[in-house]
């Protein structure tokens, strides 16, 4: 739906078909002041999803608010890329870890998906954490969520799990101050990378391995023209890329990578 159809849909509690069918239909002053409340955040730049309170991803309602980064399309080829592999890979009861999980739209989807997976989903924000766990709660499914800043939790030393899952952030310094206004509106935490927007890239893919079963795999979203670096570091760390995948602007999105057996060096 486009914006217009969104506002008026979240006012009127009623789906797009329904807004056509009843097109006729006058709003009343307090619906009409709330059209007008939406319309001058919007204006202002806050994005249509905190004010409205939620957002769709992977065919799924989540809660949306300032505590987390907006789900947005892209991160959706991430999670069925990353359930693609196991599938084909015949992973039926996957251990799972969401690094980053902030509004917690991989784990939930995934736990909604793939219900016999084990999740486990970190986040070094707790207001993102508690936002996380009510989505979870909307959703009815059980993911271990854990206050951590990348590996750094203690809960999860000694585990190994089928897939490591991330989309962190990745917006370098030299972007961050050109980004759109709207963007503004979202934690930094969830945005900024470092100098060249590949910090979390390289703490990730240098402690994976520790993380993994033998046959484990790494599932990244990326930013743009940020591919070839990361699956360099890959390589530098014994991953192999083993698939990049484009998003719907055909922009380089996703990195899915496993580590080389020592047979194959």
């Amino acid at each position: 739906m486009n914006e217009a159809e969104l506002v008026y849909s979240h006012v009127l509690n009623c789906d797009r078909l329904s807004l056509y069918l009843n097109k006729d239909v006058c709003l009343s002053k307090a619906k009409a002041a709330q059209v007008n409340r939406i319309l001058k955040a919007r204006i202002m730049g806050e994005p249509l999803q905190y004010i409205l309170g939620s957002t769709e991803f992977m065919g799924l309602e989540f809660k949306t608010d300032k505590r987390a980064l907006i789900p947005r399309p892209e991160t959706e080829i991430l999670v069925s890329s990353a359930l693609e592999r196991l599938k084909s890979a015949g992973k039926v009861a996957p251990k799972i870890l969401d690094l980053g999980t902030g509004s917690g739209c991989v784990a939930v989807s995934i736990a909604k998906l793939l219900p016999q997976a084990l999740l486990w989903a970190t986040d070094i924000s707790a207001l993102a954490l508690r936002l996380a766990k009510e989505n979870a709660g909307k959703h009815k499914v059980k993911i271990k969520f854990l206050r951590s800043d990348i590996f750094s939790s203690p809960k999860i030393k000694g585990l190994k799990f089928d897939l490591i899952i991330s989309n962190p952030p990745y917006i370098s310094q030299e972007e961050l101050a050109g980004l759109a206004k709207e963007i503004s509106f979202e934690p930094v935490m969830a945005l900024a990378a470092g100098l060249d927007g590949l910090d979390f890239y390289r703490r990730i893919i240098s402690g994976a391995s520790a993380y993994l079963n033998a046959d484990g795999l790494i599932a990244l979203e990326v930013g743009l023209n940020q591919s070839d670096n990361v699956c360099a570091l890959c390589a530098e760390h014994n991953f192999n890329a083993l698939d990049i995948v484009k998003d719907y602007n055909n922009i380089k999105r996703v990195v899915l990578a496993k580590q080389r057996s020592p047979k194959n060096g």
